[in-house]
């Protein structure tokens, strides 16, 4: 982990009706990050508004460059969408625990609802240039919130049906797990579609990973505002001993934390 006070922005487009991708020349941190970690961010330089820093996936690394994807909804990422190349920000990163690639398994199933397909693009890079073969299930809302990405894609839902199959990604894993030897799942994505996957995986005693969101104040472990409820009765804390669990480790009985 290291603070980076003044990262100069390379880009920030729209990439759906909602989310942007933010691309930052940022060679420190693209030297050592890996696919599963975050960025802590703060939007305002010299300015207590907003007060506290966000926290965001590591979306893709090209070069020197680190892109994150997000979808404003509030009024830090209003601030942010509003820059442009000519602004820099402060981040600390990376942060948290990535995602463990196993290189012995044959099938590396990628699940990724909405914007959780923000951490996904680094990880089918690694998975891609580790020569191991890899698709992406997608889902989202609609056609207008689906981000293009570079993974190969193995299926997509959407609940309204404006884009591949009606209905939840989740719908669509089962059977393409029964056709699979030996594969390996990481999700991201709403909690309740990660229950859905984590139980899945669970019934059919497939190892399986996945990214969590929560609400973050000091993305280091220090405040504990982004705690779950663990398997083994404890809690874990979501920043520095996640984002990314063996899912095996959450208790999936407890409410939606995100």
């Amino acid at each position: 982990m290291k603070q980076y006070p003044s990262i100069p922005i390379a880009s920030n487009i729209p990439v759906s009706a909602q989310a942007y991708k933010l691309s930052l020349k940022a060679p420190g941190l693209a030297q050592s990050a890996d696919p599963g970690q975050f960025v802590h961010i703060r939007l305002s330089p010299g300015s207590d508004h907003p007060l506290l820093r966000r926290p965001f996936s590591i979306n893709d690394i090209r070069g020197d460059k680190v892109a994150i994807l997000y979808q404003v909804k509030g009024s830090g990422t209003e601030l942010l969408s509003k820059m442009t190349p000519k602004d820099t920000l402060d981040i600390i990163g990376p942060l948290g625990k990535g995602f463990d690639i196993d290189p012995g398994k044959r099938h590396h199933l990628l699940v990724a609802g909405g914007m959780g397909i923000a951490p996904m693009g680094f990880l089918g890079r690694r998975l891609k240039g580790l020569k191991l073969k890899h698709q992406l299930f997608y889902g989202c809302r609609s056609s207008s919130e689906l981000i293009k990405t570079d993974i190969k894609i193995c299926s997509i839902s959407s609940d309204d049906g404006s884009c591949g199959k009606k209905g939840l990604v989740t719908s669509l894993l089962p059977d393409r797990l029964d056709g699979c030897q030996d594969p390996s799942v990481y999700a991201c994505g709403p909690w309740p579609m990660l229950q859905a996957v984590a139980r899945i995986c669970r019934d059919k005693k497939i190892p399986c990973q996945v990214s969590l969101e929560s609400f973050m104040a000091c993305g280091v472990g220090a405040c504990q505002g982004c705690v779950v409820k663990g398997s083994d009765g404890g809690y874990l804390s979501v920043c520095d001993q996640g984002p990314v669990f063996d899912s095996r480790r959450i208790d999936w009985d407890q409410d939606c934390v995100i």
